[in-house]
């Protein structure tokens, strides 16, 4: 019995290990929309959309980090692996939407560059699989997931307070906190 014993232990340890170097599956973003608009003719920049169901986005997830960071982890990983065939200077325009659509979270742009430069700073915690609608056809993606768990999660929330959610320039401004509705 002992070695039965001994053996049921590594194994525990082994799958311990396993979840701890694949956190990948430890914090997913199931409930998300994602909607990358056609090209429009606009060949310099892509808009999409990235809404989730949540009615809140600071609900604290894991290692700090609150729904808010993992939607734009979300947003940088279908961003990069969008920008694989794409110049640096390319241009990604996210509208971030709350509450099914209902709550207007913020405008955010970056470049395929900034993509690539952040997946290269923070690595790769592996693959995962989502959906991905292009104009609204939806699509199995493999993308590269950030490795935002442990001490990268700090640095990573740093990140993503320098990314200033910005207005919608209609008539009038569709600003972060606005309802939709």
């Amino acid at each position: 019995m002992l070695i039965l014993d001994m053996i049921k232990k590594h194994l525990w340890a082994l799958a311990g290990l396993i979840a701890y170097c694949n956190p990948v599956s430890a914090i997913p973003v199931n409930n998300a929309y994602i909607n990358i608009a056609g090209a429009g003719g606009d060949f310099t920049g892509r808009a999409a959309t990235f809404r989730v169901e949540d009615k809140t986005t600071v609900t604290p997830v894991k290692d700090g980090l609150r729904l808010y960071e993992l939607h734009l982890a979300k947003m940088i990983e279908v961003s990069e692996h969008f920008c694989r065939d794409r110049e640096p200077e390319y241009k990604f325009t996210w509208n971030y939407e709350a509450e099914g659509g209902k709550v207007y979270m913020g405008e955010y742009s970056w470049t395929c560059q900034f993509a690539r430069d952040t997946l290269k700073k923070f690595g790769s915690s592996g693959e995962e699989n989502i959906t991905i609608h292009y104009v609204d056809n939806p699509q199995k993606e493999t993308i590269s997931a950030l490795n935002i768990t442990g001490k990268n999660a700090e640095n990573f929330i740093h990140l993503v307070r320098t990314l200033k959610p910005e207005c919608i320039d209609y008539n009038p401004p569709i600003c972060p906190g606005d309802r939709l509705e």
